[in-house]
């Protein structure tokens, strides 16, 4: 006699197909369900985005439209009550009645939406004002490292760097000692032009950020400094990147430092950078560059400044801290 045994894999595997279809069920379930909230909750992707003046106007224009309605039901009710009492006022009386406090209203909510919106006005630059020096606190503190850099550049050994000086006279002959280690301790003995590299580039992150978070509405003249520093390192970008790589490289046995070095002392005071060699043409790319550079960064600063003596409070804090007369 033979006891039949259950077929237990067989089992199994009827019961994992049943599992794996009902969960494919509820899996299509959620999909489903997630895509009918997405369009009911406006994900719809024929869905228009719509300015936030365009709604502030529509908005307005319906109170109007509402203040106006309930003037005009209002004035008929009491109208159809008076009637009803007695006759005290004909109905020309009312239709003028109705006619003049319409008329009030709207000069009314005229007069009340212009103050509004030159309130609105005001907040919104005083607003981008307040954005752009609290990006110029980060900033500025890299800008005094930037001009440190760029000076001792544009210094020859022997002479007194200013530091701080903004707006600088410089000849291409006198970025001769660009390849000596900076003066700085923070610099650890690194070349002025790398220092000098490095820092222009933190700057230009800097205000890349600027530009990017603060849409300059009101202040258009700040983004215009800006993105004329942005321009300058660009263009001068692949010419600084040379003047730098010259300083580890060689000409056959000949290092390339030293010869550049060489060619920026014989460079006479008249030369241009249509006369000069190729290699020559790199370093008066980057004195225009540096010369671009200080004109944008002067007129932000001098923008900035106007900025903060029209905030009362910013301009206290610049008038306790003394920072401006460190600038040349």
């Amino acid at each position: 006699m033979k006891i039949s045994q259950p077929d237990i894999g067989k089992g199994e595997g009827d019961s994992s197909k049943k599992q794996g279809s009902s969960a494919k069920d509820r899996l299509d379930g959620m999909v489903s369900s997630i895509k009918d909230r997405s369009v009911s909750s406006g994900l719809d992707p024929t869905y228009k985005k719509t300015r936030a003046s365009a709604v502030e106007r529509s908005h307005e224009m319906t109170v109007v439209g509402w203040s106006v309605i309930v003037v005009v039901v209002s004035s008929l009710i009491m109208f159809l009550v008076v009637v009803a009492l007695g006759e005290v006022w004909t109905l020309g009386d009312y239709v003028n009645n109705i006619f003049c406090n319409n008329i009030a209203l709207i000069i009314i909510v005229l007069f009340l939406d212009t103050i509004v919106s030159s309130n609105r006005e005001s907040r919104m630059k005083r607003n981008e004002a307040r954005k752009i020096l609290r990006y110029n606190r980060l900033i500025q503190p890299d800008i005094d490292l930037y001009l440190v850099r760029k000076n001792m550049v544009v210094t020859p050994n022997g002479k007194i760097v200013r530091k701080f000086q903004v707006d600088s006279t410089f000849k291409v002959s006198d970025m001769r000692d660009m390849y000596s280690p900076s003066e700085l301790v923070a610099d650890v003995g690194i070349s002025k032009i790398k220092r000098y590299g490095h820092f222009q580039e933190v700057l230009r992150h800097d205000f890349s950020k600027l530009v990017e978070n603060v849409d300059f509405v009101y202040y258009p003249e700040i983004a215009e400094a800006v993105m004329k520093y942005l321009n300058a390192t660009s263009y001068g970008e692949a010419a600084l990147d040379a003047v730098i790589g010259y300083e580890d490289s060689r000409a056959g046995t000949k290092s390339m430092r030293v010869m550049v070095t060489s060619m920026i002392r014989e460079e006479p005071d008249n030369g241009s950078f249509m006369q000069a060699n190729p290699t020559m043409k790199n370093v008066y790319l980057v004195h225009q560059m540096i010369n671009d550079q200080e004109k944008a960064v002067s007129e932000y600063l001098r923008l900035i400044r106007t900025l903060e003596d029209a905030d009362p409070v910013e301009k206290k804090k610049r008038d306790r801290s003394h920072d401006d007369e460190d600038y040349e």
